[in-house]
């Protein structure tokens, strides 16, 4: 049972058909609140036919399909965005949509707006490498070479600091990192590439601490957001206070799901070279290289990312452990093959 319960309270959650929004729009609908599931025409929603939640069907990019959504609410947690790595749809769903949903929380007059942000958002290749992030920590200085997704994502979260200030509107940011659980994607571009199911090329030596946050913590960080009045115009990183590194997530979750599977780690350095060359080649040829190493620099810098402020302003205090985390990874894994 969540230490933040906003039992009662009306709630509009965006992307409610994806990984996180899923699993607040249940979680909400447990604590008795009165949820309304904003979904795009063509989501599933079977998994989001719970007591006290109603489905909306609407576009983040288009403010007008939203507004039955939003007569009545009192807390809006934007969760939705574009991942599909697609620059026109990510200024349209991720940029556009931001500021649809800023526009009308304030035309409506909702309480609070709890933000998803991402921890992309940091300038990581200006990091020492053992250095500790925090929301005061320097910002990415160019978001367009870490990827569409992280671009459109600064940019949108660029819009929530300037409304933050503008003061039309209660807002908390949330700085997610890399969000797991049943459901989930259980092998990130983070840990390396596979070969389906059956081989493994991690990058590095498997030492290097994953920024994780189990997608319950992850919730429970959301409903802490909503309740507390200390949260208002802040910022917060969200990120599990277990350390978890890239060889201990491969032996406590990825080669129980595979067994027979091969695991190599590549060398971080050799790595580097090769994507280097990369690069050369393909604009030699004019085309646009599959990696760069300024994004990968970016995503294996080894930084600690600290989620203290969160905790001692909320309460923040994840319930589920790792190794419980794992065990339902692995249990609803097994269940669906």
């Amino acid at each position: 049972m969540s230490r933040h319960e906003p039992t009662g309270k009306m709630v509009l959650v965006t992307g409610a058909s994806g990984f996180l929004g899923s699993r607040t729009v249940a979680v909400l609908s447990q604590h008795g609140c009165v949820v309304r599931a904003l979904v795009r025409k063509t989501s599933r929603t079977d998994h989001l036919r719970l007591p006290n939640v109603t489905i909306f069907r609407g576009d983040v990019g288009d403010a007008e399909s939203m507004k039955p959504a939003f007569e009545g609410v009192e807390y809006v947690i934007h969760a939705a965005a574009d991942t599909s790595g697609n620059k026109e749809e990510g200024k349209l769903s991720t940029i556009q949509g931001t500021k649809n949903i800023l526009a009308l929380c304030g035309q409506y007059q909702v309480k609070k707006l709890v933000y998803i942000s991402s921890c992309s958002v940091y300038g990581v290749s200006d990091y020492k490498a053992g250095e500790v992030v925090t929301e005061e920590s320097s910002l990415e200085r160019f978001p367009d070479k870490r990827g569409s997704y992280s671009d459109c994502k600064f940019r949108a979260e660029r819009l929530v600091v300037r409304a933050m200030g503008e003061g039309a509107v209660p807002i908390v940011c949330l700085r997610p990192g890399t969000i797991y659980g049943p459901g989930g994607d259980v092998y990130t571009p983070m840990l390396g590439v596979s070969l389906g199911s059956k081989a493994f090329a991690v990058i590095g030596d498997g030492r290097f601490v994953l920024p994780l946050v189990y997608v319950d913590n992850m919730v429970e960080a959301i409903l802490a957001a909503m309740k507390n009045q200390n949260s208002t115009n802040k910022i917060y990183n969200v990120v599990d206070p277990e350390k978890v590194t890239k060889k201990e997530y491969m032996e406590g979750l990825v080669k129980k799901l595979f067994p027979s599977a091969r695991t190599v780690y590549v060398p971080f350095g050799l790595l580097k070279a090769v994507v280097f060359l990369q690069e050369k080649v393909f604009k030699a040829l004019k085309r646009q290289p599959v990696l760069t190493t300024y994004r990968l620099v970016s995503s294996q810098k080894p930084v600690v990312y600290d989620a203290l402020k969160i905790t001692r302003d909320l309460a923040w205090k994840p319930p589920v452990t790792v190794e419980t985390a794992f065990n339902a990874v692995v249990q609803y894994e097994r269940g669906i093959r």
